[in-house]
């Protein structure tokens, strides 16, 4: 009973590292940028770190360049909303995968070392799409009204 207390502790101490470790950081920023994270929104400035669940916003000036652990490169632009629903990197292997969510706006990607080895692992969602990448750069736009 005692060694299963102890494996249980360490498995949600494993998952309370995990959830808080960044999976990329903000590396530029123009105008209104917030990230949504925890019930909080907060402003983003470079260097900032993203964890899985965070909601990145741009306003009508705003437009921020995100890149992952993995080396994708994110650039939202003006009047943008990207949820980043799951991310997760072997640095090792490079094995992982990837789901973000464009509810709004405009996204270019360029991706990196998940997408090079399991493709299929990365995928964008839209109102309207499911995106599963074959290609290592490409543009998704939600129009205004698609929302």
């Amino acid at each position: 009973m005692r060694s299963l207390v102890f494996a249980l502790i360490a498995l949600l101490t494993s998952l309370a590292v995990q959830a808080a470790d960044p999976i990329g950081r903000v590396k530029r920023v123009s105008g209104s940028v917030w990230v949504d994270r925890a019930g909080q929104s907060l402003a983003v400035q470079p260097g900032m770190a993203l964890q899985v669940g965070d909601r990145l916003r741009t306003g009508a000036d705003g437009m921020a360049g995100v890149t992952l652990a993995d080396d994708s490169l994110l650039t939202a632009g003006h009047n943008s909303q990207l949820l980043i629903n799951d991310f997760q990197f072997n640095t090792s292997t490079h094995e992982g995968g990837m789901l973000a969510t464009l509810s709004r706006g405009s996204l270019h990607v360029v991706t990196g070392l998940i997408a090079k080895k399991t493709p299929e692992k990365v995928n964008f969602k839209t109102p309207s799409v499911v995106l599963g990448v074959r290609g290592t750069e490409f543009i998704v736009d939600v129009p205004e009204g698609r929302e």
